[in-house]
């Protein structure tokens, strides 16, 4: 058990998506006993045990269908037709199997191109706000002031190479403030060949009207810029670092809330 448990902490660390399933009880002659538990990942990963057989492997390909945002309990048939059995199976030892199943990691990743005062300050307001967040810069040093913290991951990267660090593009959400915006046009530009779940870009709104104009002259559609919510964040009035933070957290938990 040390070992798996270890193994949860080492995919929890990076955020890879997990799912644990318990088995709860069983009625029947089924291979699965209850206590019996297993940690289920979206593609190979899978370690534990849930009885073998056609039920695990239901198990797991239910989980990989369905990759459950919340926790849920499932009632799985043994054999034959069952009335309250959320799955059939072929098996034919008979009974049925009730099971558990709960997603271990945080399913909504932020990626912050920037960590700068604003950057490190949203960084902050995302983790406790239950965002697995990546703090990306090309300035070693900048990341160096931003603690270690469980929720999060620091990325040392030229912004050349956008796509290889988003993992799951479709769930993800992605804010772009680099220095001084020297390399906002750059991520966007890359970004808008995402399918984001979210993509916003902080600045005045001359700013963003001219990092716009420039990229419709490169050829870039008007309704991938449409997409983009810039300038970001709610319109409080926020000036410092801190304040910033709030606005742009308060835009992203109404738009995850469907709230706006």
């Amino acid at each position: 058990m040390l070992s798996y448990y270890n193994r949860i902490e080492e995919a929890l660390a990076e955020n890879r998506a997990l799912w644990q399933a318990t088995i709860i009880e069983t009625t029947g002659s089924s291979p699965a006993k209850a206590g019996m538990k297993a940690c289920i990942g979206i593609t190979g990963e899978y370690f534990g045990n849930l009885g073998g057989g056609e039920l695990e492997h239901g198990i797991i390909a239910m989980v990989r269908v369905m990759k459950p945002p919340l926790p849920l309990m499932q009632s799985f048939n043994l054999s034959g037709a069952l009335a309250d059995a959320d799955v059939q199976t072929n098996m034919i030892c008979g009974g049925s199997a009730k099971v558990f199943i709960e997603p271990l990691h945080l399913a909504e990743e932020l990626y912050i191109f920037g960590a700068g005062h604003c950057g490190r300050a949203l960084a902050e307001q995302a983790i406790k706000s239950g965002y697995f967040t990546h703090l990306i810069d090309n300035r070693p040093e900048q990341l160096e002031l931003f603690p270690e913290v469980q929720g999060s991951h620091k990325q040392l990267s030229n912004y050349e190479d956008i796509a290889g660090l988003i993992k799951n593009p479709q769930s993800a959400w992605v804010v772009i403030m680099t220095h001084g915006h020297l390399h906002d046009k750059e991520v966007l530009e890359q970004c808008l060949e995402l399918q984001l779940k979210y993509l916003g870009m902080i600045g005045s709104s001359t700013k963003v009207a001219e990092t716009f104009k420039r990229l419709r002259d490169k050829g870039i559609e008007q309704y991938l810029l449409d997409q983009v919510h810039a300038p970001i964040g709610l319109p409080i009035g926020s000036q410092t670092p801190h304040e910033i933070s709030i606005s742009i957290m308060a835009e992203l938990i109404s738009i995850r809330r469907n709230r706006i």
